[in-house]
């Protein structure tokens, strides 16, 4: 008679490892958070519709009696033949572009849009492709349908350079490591539990090196204690982070763990007190001076 096997249990699920610009984000957040102050992104919001704008004003110009020497279709519908205004007009409308785009990126690095649709986050987060498109696309349009009438030598050369500035602005106008409020919601609570797991607050050194991708709780931590203190770098849990040290070193757990288990209380990395510290220190000095009698 076969024994029947019993089924082996789940493992637990691993926590989602956040994304560098996640934890820049995760890390702005709690910094406005502890000084009350939120950052003001709409003025880096504006300059990219500002940049937006200018692009499409190098791009479509219109014709309205003035001698300018800009607008890509005005300077083509005058003279077909002189197309290299032209061709310079669509690599400005292609530098505006990706530099509005990345003003825009800055913007949503910062306060990332709260919208749990996935198209609002995608439009949201990929703007900078989509505005390329809408000011490149009605160029091409116009190249290939209504201007029949123009020499093929100028047609080719600007649908070319067209297609290869549009390739690259769109290219540089994406957000490859979008970020969305929940996951930097879900970013901030996985680094405050694991901050508070191991019996670290705010203001508790930690370790890390120079080429390592973890932070040390432990300063003779067997992975770090044979490095060069030139490599090394103390300093709190936020300034690890700050520097892409997101994850607790897996040696510093088990030994941390170990030393609670045994009823030892694990020595913490000591940092130097911060001009900060000092200032509040003085600053909460009593204003006072106590009364001695001589009334002086």
């Amino acid at each position: 008679m076969e024994e029947k096997k019993t089924p082996k249990a789940a493992a637990p699920a691993e926590k989602r490892k956040p994304t560098a610009a996640e934890l820049k984000t995760a890390l702005a957040q709690l910094e406005e958070q502890e000084s009350g102050k939120r950052k003001n992104t709409v003025i880096f919001r504006i300059l990219a519709f500002v940049c937006w704008a200018l692009a499409a004003v190098a791009m479509y110009l219109p014709y309205i009696g003035l001698n300018l020497p800009f607008g890509a279709v005005r300077i083509l519908f005058l003279d077909a033949n002189n197309w290299v205004p032209v061709i310079i007009d669509i690599i400005v409308a292609g530098i505006l572009c990706v530099v509005g785009a990345r003003l825009w990126i800055y913007a949503n690095h910062i306060h990332p849009t709260k919208s749990h649709n996935k198209v609002v986050q995608f439009i949201w987060n990929q703007l900078g492709v989509i505005m390329a498109g809408i000011i490149f696309a009605p160029l091409a349009i116009i190249l290939i349908i209504n201007r029949k009438d123009l020499p093929q030598k100028t047609k080719a050369i600007v649908a070319a350079v067209l297609a290869l500035v549009f390739v690259g602005a769109s290219a540089g106008s994406a957000d490859y490591h979008p970020v969305t409020q929940d996951k930097v919601d879900e970013t901030v609570q996985q680094l405050t539990e694991e901050a508070e797991g191991y019996g670290f607050t705010d203001g508790d050194g930690v370790r890390w090196t120079k080429y390592g991708n973890c932070y040390h709780i432990f300063s003779d931590c067997q992975s770090i204690r044979n490095s060069n203190p030139d490599n090394c770098t103390d300093g709190t849990i936020e300034e690890a982070v700050e520097s892409n040290r997101a994850r607790l070193c897996s040696f510093c757990i088990k030994r941390y763990t170990e030393a609670k288990e045994a009823g030892e209380e694990p020595a913490k990395i000591e940092l130097p007190s911060s001009v900060n510290d000092i200032v509040d220190d003085l600053t909460t000095l009593p204003t006072e001076v106590p009364d001695d009698g001589t009334g002086d």
